[in-house]
Parts: structure tokens; C-alpha cells; sequence
């Protein structure tokens, strides 16, 4: 179908959404409306009897498993227990044509569920094909694969099997056409509400894709990204024609590097950094072309210590504006250690929130998992697969009773950290380290904070302080932005050697901040130091949750960070370093979260708090939810100051709401 026929098949409304979102400087594509709601998603499998059978192993039974999950049975027990969005499989790679039967029976199941009042939440593979099948169906795409440098295929494996399944190439415009019918199959037959992309991700080097759609990609990219003149003052010559992606061998392993200064390997992790954000930039744009009310969603995992833009070619800043929701499959069950390691998924629920995103991750396993989602997701996001089990019943009743307290909040954020992407993508493990560790800190001091990225660094004006942890990688333009901040009374904290180098790390003469020392509300801090001996280094230099603890100087973090603030932080609150807040707003309410990350070992002692009212208005009531507690219970409070409101909070079992209506 021609362009112009697609346009015509808009509906009215349809194409005057698409015309908006297009112009509007504030977002590149619509919303779904229906997740200012909050979102409750779960399921059963969503793999098809076809992916079962091929991979082996599978009980005699899948296949009445597989219908049992999609069944009017399951789908109305999940209705009764509050579920709002079914998840179902639609597509696993194998090919429409292969996987026809299981397509339409999804198409069935959808309809069953709409007309009991659920939303559909669909599964497509993003990044498989499995070519056993594919191919006999669409024989060109033996020319839609990865191909590494050697010319063999790039493969997606799982414990050292599933060789069947090859990696398509996000270079080769087939492939997205390809890709596209599946999602208007999805969107125009299934009629689905929201569009789950798996595996949102490439290989590790050397693992990378050499075909000759990547090849040209890059260089041309190299062109349009910079002018003659530039690309001279990066490579050294202008010429981008015999430019080649980085090679490999035994002595030179990509897992063992500890800086990234070469220009060609620097660029060709933003090559593959865009790439995945320019294929579901087009499906996205593509989705909601059809129905501006599609939700979509990938699986790239959150922040979890790895430096995901060259191991993976991810970079979430680039791509989280196309996408309302993202799944994260990390292994990091909130804990608090014998060794002091408060283990968390905070990070990655920062992050979603940093970009006006819902985060899915697996919570079943505890009160402590279910209370982190509620408290820093702000809805309940994956309530799992049916059967639900007593702990997510029981948070689920909670979060659907106080929904209200919910919806609508904007997180309160006096403190920024800065995760710079050229600074960890090219000296990870220093940078990453400096940034867990501040976090740690900030997170079991109870100092609220919000995650800052690049392009954030355009606008602190939500900010009251700015933290750089060993921001080695900065811009003049982004040095620039923060001396504004500074300039204007914002409190600045550096760390390490912030500033040291410019975009592409090449050392400044002079450090790019030091106008700004000595300044009252700017601080240096010469680095953080690992409380204990370092754990080995892993491969690409990955933080893993071993070095998941407060540093040995946090106190004098802490303490700086509170002096540069210009009238306060908004929030203090006492407890053990176990405890941990997340603290948003509404309209007409100021809403303290705490979670214990001691439990269940037992509730925390009395809880002293301050919170700062917002200008001109006035605390009337102080209620204490929770669902450790039946019922409500009302707070007494005092006012030291006209803007500050004082009271104690009885000890916190798992999870507990203070909210201050105005």
C-alpha cells in the first residue's frame, strides 16, 4: 500500500493525533491515555506450542497448559482479583506464516478478553528468527540476518542452546517491513492495547553485525553526523568511504578494555546505540499511526551496573521517549545484607520515572519487592503469572483501595546525579562505580533524588543541587548549562574528576569546572572511596550488586550535599540505613513512601519526619496507610516553621504512605 493510501485509510481522528504529535516539540509521539490510570498487567505464557516443541524439554502437557493459560477460566480469575491487562504471545519469530494458528487463536483470546472489560497486552518478538521456518517462508531473508565480521550469523542463544535462532539486522529496511505486518496484525486483527517488544537488545562484541547494510549505515552516519571540517578534527582525515566497524582478536578482547579513546569504536557504539533507536522509533511511529492508544513496551532491562550502550548498543536516554512502559528482568530482589549492601531495583525505577515510563520486573518474591514497585513505580505495573500468589493479592487489594493516592504524582526531587553516557560508556567501571556508590549513599541517607541524563542537563531548573559522580565526559555546551545552574543558586557537588575531559574524552588542559571552586554552594569531593577490598573486576567492567553498598566517605557526601542546598531538601527523616523513601506530590497532597528493607525480620522503631510544605499552603490532615495495617490512622503534627510540618511515623513493617493533605 502507498503512503498516501495509508493516509487515506486513517480514520479522521486517527490522522489529526498523528499530525499533533508530530508537530509537538514536547513529545514525538502520543501517549496511551489509558495508562494515566496506572497499569496491572499479568497472564500466563505467552510462548506458542510451536517455541516449546522446538526448544525440547517441555512437559507432555504444554500444549493444554498453553490453553489453559488462555482460557475464560484464567482470564476471569484474574479479572476478580483485580487485573486489568491481559498478557498473551502473538508472535515469536518463527514466521506469520508458521506460526498462523497460534497468531489466531491470540486473536480469539483478545476478543474474549475485551468483551469481559480487559485490556490486551501482546508479546512480539523483537529480535529472533528462527530460520528453520523463516526462511522457507521468506527466503530473501537469508539477506535480513547479523553477520559478524567472518560473515557467520549472530546468533541469540539461551544456556548454550537455541542455535536456531539468528539475529535479524535493524540496518535492513526488508526486515522492518517484515516487522511491520506482524504489528498491524497486531494493532488492526488482534486489536491489541499494548505492544510488548522482547529481547530489546545486540550482542556483546565481538559479536557485532558486519553486514554490508551496517557497514553503510555507519559511514554514512559519520557524514551526516559531522562536517568535513569536524570529521577531521576526529579522525584525522574527512574521507569516511573505507571506515570499517572495530575488529576483535585474542589479544585484544572488547570485555578487557578499561578506556574507550579510539574514535571508530566510540562511534560505532553510537552507531548501534541509534540504530535500536531509529528501528523502534519507525515501529513505534508506525503502531500509533494505526492507533494513537497502542501502548509500547521493550525488554532492554534497566540500570544494573553494565555498560549497556557497548555491550548491548543500548542507550536508554535515546530510546525511552519512544516507549511507556520497559521491562527489566534484573536479578536483584530488594535485600538488606549482613555486609551492608542494600540491594535494590531503585535505579531502574528512577530511570523509568526519568522518562515518563512505567517499569515491569518480576515482585512475587516478597512484601519488600511489592512495596519498591508501588513506592517508586507509582502503579503496580507485572502482577505475574496466574496463579497470583498471596503477596501480590494482598499489595494488589492495597494499591486498588488507595489508588488515588497514585495517580497523577510528579516525584520530588531536589537532588539530581548525573549519569553521563560518554563518561560511562567509555571508562565504565570508574564512572559506574562513582555513580552506585552516590546513589547508595543519597538512597540510605532518606535524601530524595532523581536520575539526570544528558539531555537533561539543557534544564535543572527542578533541581536544588546537582551531583556529578566522576562526570569525566562533558561538553562545553553541557559545562555551559551547569555553570548557569550555578550562577542562578544552585548547589553543585563534583566528584572525582567531573569535567576532566570533553565529549569524547580527550583531556581538557584545564579541569572544565574549576572556575566554579570555592564557590559557596559548590563542593569537591576527590573521589568515593569502596568501603572493604574491591571485588574483581567482571567482564566490560560491569558493578554488579557486590559493590552495592555505601562508601566508606559517605558522610561527607551526605553532609556537603545538604550544605550546598539552598534552603534545605525538603524532606528529613530519620530511621536505619534499611529504610528507604520515596517522596512525590500531588495537586493537594504531599506523599511520603517508606519502605523496610529489613523485613521481615521486623518493623523499624519510631520515625522521626520533617517535610517542607509547598509555598502558600497549609497542612490540614496527616494519614498513615498500609498494607501491613487495616484502615487509616490519622497523625498528629506540628508546624515549627510556616512551611514545615513535624510528626512521627509508628515503626514500618514492609511499607507505609504518610500523606500530608493541603
Amino acid at each position: 500500500m502507498s503512503f498516501s493510501r495509508f493516509i487515506c485509510k486513517l480514520a479522521p481522528a486517527l490522522l489529526l493525533a498523528a499530525l499533533l504529535a508530530a508537530m509537538s516539540p514536547a513529545a514525538e509521539l502520543p501517549r496511551a491515555k489509558w495508562l494515566d490510570n496506572g497499569l496491572i498487567d499479568a497472564g500466563g505464557s505467552h510462548e506458542p506450542n510451536i517455541f516449546l516443541a522446538r526448544t525440547g524439554g517441555a512437559r507432555r502437557d504444554a500444549r493444554q497448559s498453553v490453553e489453559s493459560a488462555r482460557s475464560r477460566e484464567t482470564l476471569l480469575r484474574l479479572k476478580a482479583q483485580g487485573v486489568e491487562v491481559f498478557h498473551t504471545g502473538l508472535y515469536k519469530g518463527f514466521g506469520m506464516a508458521a506460526e498462523k494458528q497460534d497468531m489466531e487463536e491470540t486473536r480469539r483470546v483478545a476478543a474474549l478478553a475485551h468483551s469481559l472489560g480487559l485490556k490486551v497486552d501482546t508479546y512480539i518478538q523483537w529480535n529472533s528468527l528462527m530460520y528453520e521456518t523463516f526462511f522457507a517462508e521468506e527466503p530473501r531473508a537469508k539477506d535480513w540476518i547479523q553477520r559478524d565480521a567472518s560473515g557467520q550469523p549472530v546468533l541469540l542463544t539461551y544456556d548454550y542452546e537455541q542455535s536456531f535462532r539468528y539475529r535479524p539486522c535493524f540496518s535492513n529496511p526488508e526486515y522492518l517491513a517484515y516487522l511491520k505486518r506482524v504489528v498491524r496484525y497486531a494493532v488492526e486483527q488482534v486489536k491489541t492495547d499494548f505492544i510488548h517488544f522482547d529481547n530489546f537488545d545486540l550482542n556483546p562484541e565481538p559479536e557485532s553485525c558486519h553486514c554490508p547494510y551496517c557497514v553503510r549505515g555507519f559511514r554514512q552516519r559519520l557524514e551526516n553526523k559531522y562536517p568535513p571540517e569536524v570529521r577531521i578534527e576526529r579522525f584525522g582525515f574527512a574521507r569516511m568511504d573505507f571506515v570499517q566497524p572495530p575488529l576483535w582478536n585474542a589479544g585484544n578482547r572488547p570485555e578487557s578494555m578499561t578506556f574507550i579513546r579510539d574514535p571508530g569504536i566510540q562511534e560505532w557504539i553510537d552507531f548501534r546505540c541509534q540504530l535500536m533507536a531509529d528501528a523502534l522509533k519507525e515501529m513505534a511511529q508506525f503502531a500509533k499511526g494505526l492507533n494513537p492508544e497502542v501502548a509500547i513496551e521493550v525488554n532492554p532491562h534497566g540500570i544494573t551496573g553494565g555498560n549497556r550502550a557497548f555491550e548491548a548498543g543500548l542507550d536508554h536516554a535515546r530510546f525511552l521517549k519512544y516507549t511507556e512502559v520497559f521491562w527489566t528482568e534484573e536479578e536483584n530482589a530488594p535485600e538488606m545484607l549482613p555486609d551492608g549492601r542494600l540491594i535494590s531495583k531503585i535505579r531502574s525505577y528512577k530511570l523509568a520515572r526519568a522518562f515518563d515510563n512505567i517499569l515491569l520486573a518480576y515482585t512475587a518474591e516478597s512484601d519488600v519487592a511489592l512495596a519498591e514497585a508501588l513506592a517508586f513505580n507509582q502503579t503496580f505495573g507485572f502482577a505475574g503469572l496466574d496463579p497470583l500468589d498471596s503477596h501480590t493479592l494482598k499489595y494488589l487489594a492495597f494499591y486498588r483501595q488507595y489508588r488515588d493516592l497514585y495517580r497523577g504524582t510528579r516525584d520530588v526531587t531536589p537532588v539530581g546525579v548525573l549519569r553521563s553516557y560518554p563518561s560511562i560508556t567509555y571508562n565504565n567501571a570508574k564512572t559506574q562505580l562513582s555513580a552506585v556508590l552516590a546513589e547508595q549513599a543519597l538512597i540510605q541517607a532518606h535524601i530524595p533524588f532523581g536520575l539526570v541524563f544528558d539531555q537533561h542537563l539543557a534544564d535543572l531548573a527542578r533541581f536544588k543541587v546537582l551531583v556529578l559522580p566522576d562526570s569525566e565526559c562533558l561538553s562545553d555546551a553541557q559545562l555551559s548549562s551547569i555553570r548557569r545552574f550555578v550562577e542562578r543558586g544552585g548547589g553543585l557537588v563534583t566528584i572525582g574528576e567531573s569535567g576532566y575531559f570533553d565529549e569524547w574524552r580527550r583531556p581538557r588542559v584545564e579541569p572544565g569546572l574549576a572556575d566554579l571552586a570555592g564557590r559557596d554552594l559548590v563542593a569537591g569531593i576527590g573521589g568515593l572511596e569502596f568501603d572493604g577490598p574491591l571485588p574483581a573486576p567482571e567482564p566490560f567492567g560491569k558493578i554488579g550488586n557486590r559493590f552495592w553498598k555505601r562508601p566508606r566517605n559517605w558522610q561527607r557526601l551526605v553532609d556537603e550535599v545538604r550544605r550546598v542546598a539552598p534552603g534545605g531538601l525538603g524532606a528529613e527523616v530519620g530511621g536505619p540505613a534499611s529504610l528507604v523513601l520515596n517522596l512525590v506530590i500531588q495537586p493537594n497532597r504531599l506523599l511520603l513512601h517508606l519502605v523496610n528493607y529489613a523485613a521481615p525480620s521486623g518493623p523499624t522503631g519510631p520515625i522521626p519526619v520533617d517535610l517542607e510544605i509547598p509555598a502558600g499552603k497549609t497542612a490540614r490532615a496527616v494519614v498513615l496507610v498500609s498494607p501491613d495495617h487495616p484502615g487509616e490512622e490519622k497523625l498528629e503534627f506540628s508546624r515549627p516553621t510556616t512551611t514545615t510540618v513535624r510528626l512521627t511515623v509508628p515503626g514500618v513493617k514492609a511499607y507505609s504512605i504518610v500523606a500530608v493533605s493541603f
